[in-house]
């Protein structure tokens, strides 16, 4: 039997009615995480109970069913599983099953995490969609467990020099993740105005957070200020303060250039080039497809290893036999 992979504003599986994180309103459709370039008010929603309870209220779909991790589901004549992709708290990879041919829809997925958490499970597929934003060489991270501790070392010295560290992250899942990362070498956090309803719906969602202040323009002494990567106005009545981007880009001196941070650290919650290579291999795909990032780049290098890879690029729209 022959069934489609369509792009058309988002990847679809027309044959089973099911989008994975398309850009417009789709009458049911697969949201891999809360983050707002991936979540939309569709009619129904495929997500995990942690997504859904991040996606704010504007963003959040108008119906939807849950699904927990390892539980399969129905979809028409196949089957949905969904597996974490490290991402964030919620994220979530979608693995579907029908007529003995299986797609793994990667959404955001990151392999190696800080504090010995295990590295994140690909499940086996014959035809595998892989979100590739680093999908160019020189985006390789170091171990997340050293990075982690150079940061920790960066924020003490600051301190120690009765100055403000300030780390430039995105409000809602690597502000959450840094403080628990940063945690056990005992700072404490004040976060600016724009992570603060991200922070309190991360620990509604289920992961507790360290202690934490609202910035507000006072002084913060002895504390790690957590903002976002745009907008330092209120940074700047700090007086003494230092920052630092926490993040992939860290890597892509032009785009670290853009936020004039004082120091960068490539901690990124997507995987590096190297792991997008795994999770080819771990995977066993023979077909792959690239999207979001570097898709024709990471396309190209899995073709000169002799496996067949195309970018679905938003001007195309590709029928697939799979």
């Amino acid at each position: 039997m022959t069934r489609e992979v369509v792009w058309d504003r988002g990847v679809s599986l027309p044959g089973h009615r099911l989008w994975l994180d398309p850009l417009v309103v789709r009458s049911f459709a697969f949201i891999s995480h809360a983050h707002t370039d991936h979540a939309r008010r569709h009619k129904e929603a495929l997500l995990t109970p942690q997504t859904l309870a991040l996606i704010p209220e504007a963003r959040r779909p108008r119906g939807w069913r849950m699904l927990g991790f390892g539980e399969p589901m129905r979809r028409g004549d196949g089957r949905v599983t969904l597996y974490p992709a490290g991402h964030m708290l919620g994220s979530a990879q979608l693995h579907f099953e029908h007529d003995g041919t299986s797609v793994l829809y990667t959404g955001d997925i990151k392999l190696r995490q800080p504090g010995g958490v295990p590295p994140t499970f690909v499940p086996k597929a014959d035809i595998l969609i892989l979100e590739s934003t680093y999908g160019r060489p020189h985006f390789r991270f170091g171990d997340p467990d050293s990075t982690v501790e150079a940061i920790a070392r960066w924020c003490r010295l600051a301190l120690d020099s009765r100055v403000t560290p300030v780390l430039l992250c995105h409000a809602l899942g690597k502000t959450e993740e840094m403080m628990l990362a940063l945690a056990p070498y005992g700072f404490e956090f004040a976060l600016e105005k724009r992570c603060v309803p991200c922070a309190r719906d991360y620990a509604a969602a289920g992961r507790p957070l360290p202690g934490w202040v609202e910035f507000n323009g006072d002084p913060i002494a002895g504390r790690v200020l957590i903002a976002p990567p745009v907008g330092k106005d209120e940074i700047r009545r700090l007086g003494r303060y230092r920052t630092a981007l926490v993040s992939g880009w860290a890597k892509d001196a032009e785009f670290a250039r853009l936020f004039g941070a004082d120091a960068t650290f490539d901690l990124s919650d997507h995987c590096d080039f190297d792991e997008l290579i795994e999770v080819v291999e771990r995977s066993g795909a023979d077909q792959v497809y690239t999207v979001h990032g570097y898709t024709e780049d990471f396309a190209r290098f899995l073709r000169r290893k002799g496996i067949r890879a195309w970018a679905l690029e938003a001007n195309e729209q590709l029928a697939l036999a799979l």
